[in-house]
């Protein structure tokens, strides 16, 4: 107990003198030196909280060094209360009082204490300090930022002082390594060590700083007067590659021959996965791929260790990123070239490398190859080719897939062209990699039923372009397989022009396995890297030379001169005719493919209920989806069609998807939906509610019912034309369209008969049914005929012949039946079960 009765000296401190001008006015008192009598974190603790000069401070840090805690007996880096409120203090109070003295010169001393410092937070719990710290004054500005108050701009300067301290402590490549190995060494407890490292996921990995380091740096812009640099820790790019620099050295640093440990590689890939959610995945991952080019041997293993231990959906991510990165900075062969490449070489060995016996990654590049491998650079493709062929079993399944895929007909009919090209060529890759390594299979495969179907639905297709790409996947494997007088030939123009050949050679290209040493760029070749700046260059254009086609021919008009036909009056006695409406379907040039068998509008409500539920023809669904609504309220007063189908309808309609992506579908059901609760509204008012609470739907899917019930009742009450005009104006169009002149009246009539905004009309139909009668009868009192009248009583037969006789209000029972109450009820019941 002696050691922690520290003899102290205080100095009175003015009444009107506040703890934040304490903080960055410190009082100056001259203890006795206390370097040698510091024999505990508790008199440390005591210390500090007696504002200490700059002397007894660096005494305090010297002796709370992690390298001196053999000699101490304390170790900072362990977190314990003690090191909680050393850490606490040096933070909020200690730092601010000598901010300018160690962080304000350049000279070697300050240099010195400021190394102590950071040696001393650069742990859990000084980053979770800090990071406190910013929070807590962040909190004070907005309480005062209304008010311009004397502190604000002595918090605005706490705040950027504490933001560059965090930005001081997290500014080596080595920082999360460093607390890594810190708890390794400090920390014996195995589930504590877990728990701390977990807490530095949570601040680093999930954008706690980033978040806070954002807000603060926003706030600081906006209080200086002059323009500064933004801090690097507001910036998600730059901060994603300080984090992906902290892994790569985290992976090669400390293991040697040995490679990672298992706790080093748990560790990584904990803080890999979660810092992937911060959205900048390849900003994460460049520096580490950068590095495994770079570097040879034990980083190579230690790479695919941990790529191997990643779990699920990140594993896709970051496979997905290395390709990327691969296809942007690494391979840039061009797409008429079909000749091997080193960097094609270099990338499908890294890629083999990875994936080579894991069963996940080999799967996530089948499913790459079929989409998202379809719009990347062709390069990455064929790396990605020449990485599956090394195995034939997962070649015989890409070749398999991507044949599916490219005779599949509504791929054909609504996938984007150049998505099909890729398709092609991946198919005329993967041919040529299977013919080489197994003839049979190949010659099997073109004699197959979906081989077959796939070439005939190609042959077929409406679209020029897709039935080209047909012709060229039959001539390529053809030529593959069949002798020369037996080989498919369709005598085009288009399988013999450039890009019909370009397709027809790809089954000769073969890229041969590299090594990973052959990604590394030539001397003098810069590697270009992802620039947060980056600014996009012109292309320059090229204008093509005139020997490539007719197209290229350029005509140049001298004059115009009208000549006179003298079979002009030879036709004068023919009635002419106007042009016929253009038919989509007869467009195509063989007649034989020309579909007459088109799909009518449903006239029956069966036929209304099969067209809804047939989702796999477009034609017929988008007609009986369209003609719900008009067919139901046609139907609902004519017999029973309606009324013995209403449930079947009402569970089709709630439970339909937008499989097609339709225009204004949501609407287009809402109105059927109201159509079938207004055809009965009892009945169906209690069936909605009661699908609303016990039904298996989606939120938006409830949120129709709730909108059928609303607009329904409103149009059982007479209110549905109101909600119909308002539908229509506040309903957005995507295609501003201008009506042709002709149709448009003149400016002053149409200001007059163009229709108004409902709100203006509602207005107008108020100020006529209110206000002007009103007008009328106060000037009629004052002045006119009314002055001169007399007043007239009526017999009793006259008063009750004029007064109207009261209805009984039959919606009040079918809405507080079929409506209300069943809502309501319903509600209290699950209130009261939850």
């Amino acid at each position: 107990m002696a050691e922690l009765l520290v003899p102290l000296r205080s100095k009175p401190v003015k009444s009107n003198q506040t703890n934040e001008s304490r903080a960055f006015e410190p009082v100056h008192e001259q203890p006795e030196d206390r370097s040698e009598n510091i024999q505990s974190a508790a008199q440390a603790v005591e210390i500090l909280k007696c504002q200490p000069p700059q002397e007894t401070l660096i005494d305090v840090l010297e002796w709370l060094q992690p390298s001196n805690k053999r000699i101490s007996g304390f170790d900072i880096q362990r977190q314990t209360s003690l090191a909680s409120q050393i850490l606490h203090l040096l933070v909020n109070d200690v730092l601010p009082d000598h901010w300018c003295s160690i962080f304000g010169d350049a000279n070697n001393n300050t240099r010195k204490t400021r190394n102590l410092v950071l040696s001393v937070l650069c742990n859990v719990g000084g980053i979770s300090a800090i990071a406190t710290r910013l929070k807590v004054v962040i909190k004070q500005l907005e309480t005062t930022e209304n008010t311009r108050c004397a502190r604000q701009k002595e918090q605005v300067e706490s705040l950027e002082n504490t933001l560059s301290l965090l930005e001081l402590v997290l500014a080596q490549e080595s920082c999360i390594h460093g607390v890594w190995l810190s708890l390794t060494t400090s920390e014996p407890n195995a589930t504590r060590r877990w728990l701390l490292w977990k807490e530095l996921i949570a601040l680093l990995g999930n954008g706690r700083v980033l978040s806070l380091a954002s807000e603060a740096d926003h706030i600081v812009a906006k209080a200086s007067p002059s323009v500064r640099e933004a801090s690097w820790l507001s910036d998600g790019i730059r901060y994603s590659l300080w984090v992906g620099k902290n892994l790569v050295y985290m992976l090669e640093e400390p293991n040697g021959s040995k490679g990672i440990d298992s706790d080093a590689r748990k560790a990584w890939v904990q803080m890999l996965e979660r810092a992937l959610t911060l959205g900048h995945v390849d900003s994460i991952l460049q520096p580490i791929l950068e590095r495994v080019v770079e570097m040879r041997g034990q980083l190579h293993k230690s790479f695919r260790v941990c790529m191997v231990a990643i779990k699920g959906s990140s594993k896709r991510m970051v496979l997905y990123s290395i390709l990327r990165i691969l296809a942007k900075t690494r391979t840039s062969t061009p797409l008429q070239s079909d000749a091997s490449d080193k960097s094609i070489a270099g990338a499908a060995a890294l890629i083999h490398f990875l994936s080579k016996r894991v069963e996940d990654l080999a799967n996530f590049l089948l499913q790459w190859l079929s989409s998202d491998g379809l719009v990347q650079d062709f390069s990455i493709r064929r790396a990605v080719v020449a990485a599956l062929a090394e195995d034939f079993d997962r070649l015989k399944i890409a070749l398999s897939e991507s044949l599916q895929s490219f005779g599949d007909k509504i791929s054909i009919k609504h996938t984007p062209i150049l998505q099909q090209e890729g398709t092609a060529e991946n198919l005329l890759l993967l041919t040529g990699y299977a013919h080489r390594a197994n003839h049979q299979h190949v010659s099997e495969m073109a004699r197959s039923g979906p081989y077959l179907n796939a070439i005939s639905n190609r042959l077929a297709a409406s679209s020029s372009r897709a039935s080209l790409l047909g012709m060229c996947v039959g001539t390529a494997v053809s030529e593959l397989i069949d002798p020369p007088d037996r080989r498919m030939n369709f005598s085009s123009e288009e399988v013999t022009s450039s890009q019909g050949q370009r397709f027809l050679r790809l089954t000769k290209v073969h890229d041969p396995m590299g090594s990973i040493d052959d990604l590394q760029p030539a001397r003098g070749v810069s590697v270009p890297k992802m620039s947060r700046n980056q600014k996009h260059l012109p292309v320059k254009v090229t204008k093509p030379p005139n020997n490539i086609g007719p197209s290229s021919t350029e005509s140049k008009i001298i004059s115009i001169e009208e000549i006179e036909s003298e079979s002009e009056d030879e036709d004068g006695g023919l009635p002419t005719y106007a042009k016929p409406d253009s038919d989509a379907s007869d467009e195509d040039e063989d007649p034989t493919l020309v579909n007459r068998d088109r799909p009518t509008v449903p006239v029956y409500v069966n036929d209304l209920i099969s067209g809804l539920r047939d989702t796999e023809n477009y034609d017929r669904h988008t007609l009986a989806l369209t003609n719900a609504s008009s067919l139901i309220r046609r139907k609902a007063a004519f017999g029973n069609e309606v009324l013995d189908s209403t449930e079947e309808l009402a569970s089709i309609l709630t439970g339909l998807q937008d499989k097609w992506n339709l225009e204004a579908f949501q609407e287009i059901r809402l109105q059927a939906m109201i159509a079938v609760l207004v055809a009965q509204p009892l009945e169906m008012g209690q069936w909605f509610s009661r699908t609303y609470f016990n039904g298996d739907y989606s939120i938006s899917q409830r949120a129709t019912v709730l909108t059928t019930l609303g607009l329904g009742a409103r149009e059982l009450a007479g209110y549905g034309k109101d909600d119909t005009t308002l539908a229509k104006f506040n309903r957005p169009s995507k295609v501003q369209r201008t009506p042709f002149p002709s149709k448009q009246l003149p400016p002053k009539l149409h200001a007059l008969y163009a229709p108004e905004e409902p709100l203006t009309t509602t207005s107008k139909k108020l100020e006529n049914a209110i206000l002007q009668p009103m007008a009328l009868k106060a000037a009629d009192t004052l002045s006119g005929p009314n002055v001169l009248k007399t007043r007239t009583f009526s017999s009793r037969m006259d008063v009750e012949r004029k007064r109207t006789k009261a209805i009984p209000n039959a919606l009040a029972k079918v809405v507080a039946d079929g409506f209300f109450f069943p809502l309501t009820g319903r509600f209290q019941t699950h209130i009261g079960t939850s």
